[in-house]
């Protein structure tokens, strides 16, 4: 019988469920929430919600997608995919929000409610992610890599003592 003994889960695995928690994000909001945007607001309201809502959850998958590019590359791709996949996002959010807050392509209420609900439901969603799978985190080495230095550790070891 032969069995992995893989340390690491695949590139990627976090990232997917990234992209699948963003899919969930928006039928949980979206389902109910375009309808009541409808109800209380008109149409406007209804498709200022799917596009707040669109926006915010495609951001999310791409930053899940481009995670997965970067977590089979290096852990230092990691942490510059996220911080530039961070900075990426609030640009847009901001030069969208410039250009059609001031016009009546928007409606302003549904844009904020819908907004601060979505990116505090995929920020808790994404810490959740990120605390749980220690792929984020690079503390599994992958097999061939070399361990560290036995000596290295002596000084905590003794501080320990």
């Amino acid at each position: 019988m032969t069995t992995s003994l893989r340390a690491t889960p695949l590139p990627g695995d976090a990232a997917t469920r990234m992209v699948r928690a963003a899919v969930v994000v928006a039928m949980v909001i979206g389902v109910p929430g375009i309808p009541l945007a409808w109800w209380l607001r008109g149409p406007t309201g209804a498709w200022t919600a799917a596009g707040t809502l669109l926006l915010t959850c495609g951001g999310f998958i791409m930053s899940g997608l481009l995670l997965r590019w970067a977590l089979a590359r290096s852990p230092a791709a990691v942490q510059a995919t996220m911080l530039g996949g961070l900075l990426l996002r609030l640009m847009i959010y901001g030069v969208l929000l410039a250009i059609l807050l001031p016009t009546e392509l928007v409606d302003n209420p549904t844009l904020v409610t819908v907004a601060v609900t979505s990116l505090a439901v995929l920020l808790a969603v994404e810490v959740r992610l990120v605390t749980a799978n220690p792929e984020f985190r690079m503390i599994h080495p992958l097999p061939n890599e070399p361990r560290s230095d036995p000596a290295a550790h002596e000084p905590v070891e003794r501080m320990q003592k």
